[in-house]
């Protein structure tokens, strides 16, 4: 069996902004996401569950499995915004096969 290996970025995001954090994956030269509902959770704020935000507040997790050079690209991006929005961005190297599908 043959893996290569790649960056997996995840991100935790108020649904409100997930089409603008996805135009910068885009823009990034990321090809491939997938978004997922956020259920519940805790942070330095206290626990909460997807019930406790009215619509459009609620929390999105964004995953994506890209080369290190896209990674970079796709950082540079989400650290300028997440500068100044809330969120949490998170990357850690992974092994997939079909490495040919995440560049």
């Amino acid at each position: 069996m043959q893996t290569a290996r790649r960056k997996k970025l995840e991100i935790v995001v108020e649904a409100l902004v997930l089409r603008r954090v996805e135009e910068m994956l885009g823009e990034a030269g990321v090809r491939g996401w997938t978004v997922l509902p956020s259920l519940e959770g805790a942070g330095t704020g206290g626990g909460w569950s997807s019930g406790d935000f009215a619509p459009g507040q609620e929390k999105r997790l964004i995953f994506a499995v890209v080369s290190d050079e896209t990674a970079q690209k796709a950082l540079e991006r989400l650290a300028a915004f997440f500068a100044d929005y809330p969120g949490v961005v998170c990357v850690s190297e992974v092994e997939v096969l079909r490495g040919e599908r995440f560049l």
